[in-house]
């Protein structure tokens, strides 16, 4: 079990990546460019026409949205894959382009949260921000691993900042 080192440090707010226009039209269908976006075509595509999958919120108290839940004209769906194991897809309603989850590995929908912590997706869909709590870039290494802070810019998560989990034996 990991926690988040409790400094001074500030961090990102949702308020300070606001979208300035949120989209109200019909989704474009998903463009499923990708072996792994085809081998989760129904997710991807029931979470653009139907919303499943598509929501705000922890897992324990998840909100349920209609239509784009991030950065105004944006579907993050997201799914589980097994015990500790999440997929995410991001689908632009305006055009169709599938993107992969931030840190995940080239042409890969995992994404790579922390077993060890209570790993969560944080967005919003009148904000670029999105937090992943409790993940890692590299499960090797344990410095990898906290929460991340991604703005998301020119059709990609860009790192904004990185908050470094610290092991709980090793709290005072």
């Amino acid at each position: 079990m990991c926690t988040q080192e409790a400094s001074t440090v500030s961090v990102p707010r949702f308020e300070d990546y606001p979208i300035a226009e949120m989209f109200t039209g019909t989704p474009v269908a998903p463009i499923l460019s990708t072996p792994e976006t085809r081998r989760y075509r129904t997710r991807i595509r029931n979470g653009v026409s139907k919303g499943s999958d598509v929501w705000i919120g922890s897992w324990k108290n998840p909100s349920k949205v209609a239509g784009p839940n991030f950065a105004g004209n944006y579907f993050v769906i997201r799914w589980g894959c097994g015990s500790q194991c999440l997929m995410m897809a991001t689908v632009d309603a305006k055009t169709g382009t599938v993107y992969e989850p931030p840190l995940s590995r080239k042409g890969s929908l995992y994404v790579p949260l922390d077993n060890l912590g209570d790993g969560e997706i944080g967005l919003r869909p009148n904000s670029s921000l999105l937090v992943l709590r409790d993940a890692c870039s590299d499960f090797k290494n344990r410095n990898s691993c906290g929460t991340y802070y991604f703005n998301w810019k020119d059709n990609r998560f860009a790192l904004v900042r990185f908050v470094m989990a610290k092991p709980v034996k090793d709290l005072p």
